[in-house]
């Protein structure tokens, strides 16, 4: 799918970002910037005197950004031989000393001047950039867009940083009255150990011409100096002086052997677009790094040609190390724009270079399919990126995850609501106020006719109603109405067989009657200024939809007692995947304020057994046990502490909906206090990758992957939980004290806006939803 989570940025604010003299009293920008706009993973600081940004992702991988001139003076990707883990892949040489913070080299974006009469010069290196927006998926996806303008001309420049990939796209909007022609590119200066095996491969069958490169203050070989013909040493019987320039080639060879200086552009030759049709140069190809045995991938989007450019010899002036100059451009065909109008164009640098496997065998494709599959969804994103306002940008998080582990559930394609066709006929029937439990009656034969043929069937086993939903390959959820209650998902496994997933136990509730808890459920509250809160706890049946060959889906829908607060509850189960999601309207005429979540209890045969994996750099506050209408409670956690009724629930007016929540209390009160209600509130930041769940916990965490793997080796098999909206993860462990494979054998995780309430104002509509999905068919 092309992406799985979209938000919206708030209106962009713009800081001027200038390097600070040293007699300048005044606060330092960077602090201006950090506090306007620093998180986790995108820090603001100074670097000779410059104010710079440095973007970090979960898995460590880093970029820097020069903010004043928009130079990305580092690119370091996680590798797999270093003892960091961490490798520089760009070449920059320091500025001199007058000049320490204008380095040369890295990735720079150059826009030149081309039309008649002009001065043929850089548009955009007397321009000074400033910070417009930043945004970030978790740390598993991060960017900074800068922005500066020359003349008529607005220019955003995004950079954007992923796991496996680092992308930069340029946005030009031309403001004046007349066309404005120019040249343009982003050229990526990399690094090499060896000049001899210095490769690019992917450009076999393109045209070639020798031309210099676009003039760059960010140039480390001047246009003349890339021209000059190279001198073949005493033992190279081999060498090939290049091309004149001017003159067309096609490359015959699969790599481009980089050791001498070349200064090429691959492209179609202009005259032939000129034609109806004609052979374009690839989007993509590879440089070859044989002495460090890395190679990157790099992609084009909207430009048209291809730069080459190796230094030879002349390399040797500037140190040990070799470097190449390459990157998409608009050399040869200058680009027009329009009054009115945007041109915009991006380059993406992937690598896969986390295994020492060699490219091109059996082995390496194994292993490297899965990443291979995640560069494809990267490169759908940069190209929507491309093709739109930089930050109407989508990410899909793509945390690094053992590439055994694929069944990730970004990369499957389940449906959300707006996938299926609304039936023309509204389906609705009218449903009793709930105030308590039991609920009265539903009519099944209503229910029956109305929605049969589309994989569900309805039963009344008491007061309730349970409607089951069942898939071709025997996967199966079963919900009660009207609470909304999930109490079983039978998921397929390997084996052939069906496995329960969801935790649930039943006990005597109030006035004799059976209190099930456990499961999946919403727990959602809403406050108004001025009005009584409002928590949706019964929900009237609106629609099913599809079949059992392919998804089918369930939705409810819940209303506020003056109709203007209304929430959409859809389930849509797939083959593989669950999926809840919550859409709230906002009808009145004042702003709501939502508190709640998903709440979803896994079953495990012990807590300590069980791991969770992926959840490694999240920020973390411990907080009391967080409890709903539905939660399974163990012995020894009391009500004064729990967020049912103590210190957050207990605000939210949730208290009343706690089936059977004094009696148990009561009967668990005095068996022992639990470390859980005890504890202080403590912050930190989560150092474990794959983490043990067997104390007990009830924390919350902040910036955590889209998707994270519960892994439970005593049952052998994994739930892979994902998040759309919601910006808060859940997780309650009761410990591996009770009993194995009993009722307390459950992790509790939940999709949550607890500690930042989201806030609604009048006609807004937000959706957020969660996805239990089964890797383990």
């Amino acid at each position: 799918m092309a992406c799985l989570l979209s938000f919206s940025l708030p209106k962009p604010s713009v800081i001027k970002a200038t390097a600070l003299s040293p007699t300048t009293n005044s606060p330092s920008t960077p602090d201006v910037l950090e506090d306007k706009f620093g998180r986790k993973g995108i820090k603001f600081l100074e670097s000779n005197n410059v104010p710079t940004v440095e973007l970090k992702v979960r898995n460590g991988s880093s970029v820097r950004v020069q903010i004043p001139n928009a130079h990305v003076s580092s690119y370091k990707p996680k590798v797999y031989w270093k003892d960091d883990g961490f490798e520089e892949v760009l070449y920059t040489l320091p500025g001199k000393e007058k000049d320490s913070g204008k380095a040369k080299g890295g990735i720079g974006l150059v826009i030149n001047d081309a039309s008649e009469g002009g001065s043929k010069g850089s548009l955009i290196s007397s321009s000074e950039w400033t910070v417009k927006d930043v945004d970030s998926d978790s740390i598993d996806a991060v960017q900074v867009e800068l922005s500066c303008s020359s003349g008529p001309l607005e220019i955003s420049y995004v950079v954007s940083l992923y796991p496996l990939s680092m992308a930069s796209a340029v946005i030009v909007k031309n403001n004046g009255r007349k066309d404005v022609t120019l040249t343009s590119a982003i050229l990526s200066h990399l690094k090499f150990k060896k000049r001899a095996k210095a490769g690019i491969q992917g450009l076999r069958k393109c045209w070639y011409c020798t031309e210099p490169p676009l003039s760059s203050p960010f140039e480390v070989l001047s246009p003349s100096e890339a021209l000059k013909p190279e001198s073949p040493g005493l033992l190279d019987f081999v060498f090939e002086p290049e091309e004149k320039p001017g003159s067309w080639k096609v490359q015959e060879e699969p790599y481009i052997i980089l050791k001498d200086r070349l200064s090429r552009v691959y492209a179609a030759p202009p005259q032939e677009r000129l034609k109806a049709f004609y052979n374009t140069s690839p989007t993509k190809y590879e440089t070859l790094d044989q002495g460090k045995e890395l190679f990157f991938r790099v992609i084009r989007i909207g430009f048209e040609d291809i730069y080459v450019g190796s230094p030879g010899s002349f390399a040797e002036k500037y140190g040990e190390d070799y470097f190449i100059c390459t990157g998409p451009a608009a050399m040869l065909v200058p680009v027009v724009v329009k009054p009115g109008e945007e041109w915009k164009g991006a380059q993406m640098i992937e690598h896969d270079n986390f295994f020492p496997v060699v490219a091109g065998s059996a082995l390496s494709k194994i292993i490297l399919q899965p990443y291979i599959e995640q560069l494809f969804s990267l490169l759908q994103r940069i190209t929507s990126m491309a093709l739109s306002s930089p930050f109407s940008l989508s990410f899909t998080s793509i945390p690094f995850t053992n590439p055994t582990n694929r069944h990730l559930f970004n990369y499957l394609p389940h449906l959300h609501s707006s996938c299926l066709q609304y039936s023309s006929k509204k389906r609705e029937f009218p449903l009793p106020s709930v105030a308590s439990i039991p609920y009265q009656p539903i009519n099944v034969d209503y229910l029956e006719e109305e929605f049969s043929g589309h994989g569900v069937t309805f039963e009344r086993p008491s007061d309730s109603c349970v409607a089951k939903m069942t898939v071709e390959n025997g996967s199966s959820v079963t919900l009660m109405l009207p609470s909304g209650l999930i109490t079983s998902y039978k998921a397929r496994m390997w084996h052939g067989g069906t496995v329960e997933l969801l935790q649930t136990s039943v006990s005597e509730g109030e006035g004799g009657g059976a209190a099930i808890r456990g499961g999946v459920s919403p727990v959602l509250k809403f406050d108004s200024d001025g009005e009584i809160s409002w928590s949706p706890s019964t929900w009237a049946l609106q629609d099913i939809r599809g079949d059992s060959r392919d998804t089918i889906q369930v939705e409810m829908v819940s209303t506020d007692a003056k109709d203007m607060v209304e929430v959409r509850y859809i389930l849509s189960l797939r083959e593989e995947t669950l999926s809840s999601e919550l859409t709230v309207s906002n009808l009145k005429s004042s702003s709501i304020q939502m508190r709640g979540g998903i709440i979803s209890h896994l079953t495990v045969s012990t807590p300590e057994a069980t791991f969770a994996y992926g959840l490694e750099g999240s920020d973390f506050c411990n907080r009391p046990m967080f409890l709903s209408n539905f939660g399974i409670v163990p012995p020894g956690l009391g009500q004064k502490r729990g967020f049912g009724s103590g210190q957050m629930w207990g605000n939210l007016g949730l208290k009343g909906v706690f089936t059977g929540w004094d009696a148990r209390n009561q009967k668990n009160g005095d068996e022992g206090k639990d470390s859980l209600t005890e504890s202080e509130e403590m912050e930190g930041e989560e150092n474990e990758n794959y983490k043990n769940l067997t104390e007990a916990m009830s924390r919350i965490y902040t910036s955590a992957p889209r998707d994270f793997t519960i892994i439970d080796r005593g049952r052998r098999n994994s739930v892979v939980v994902g998040r759309e909206g919601f910006e808060e993860l859940y997780i309650f462990s009761p410990g591996s004290r009770h009993e194995s494979y009993g009722m307390y054998s459950f992790i509790c995780v939940g999709q949550s806006a607890m500690l930042k309430p989201v806030t609604l104002n009048p006609g807004d509509a937000w959706t957020g939803s969660q996805h239990l999905h089964n890797p383990n068919i």
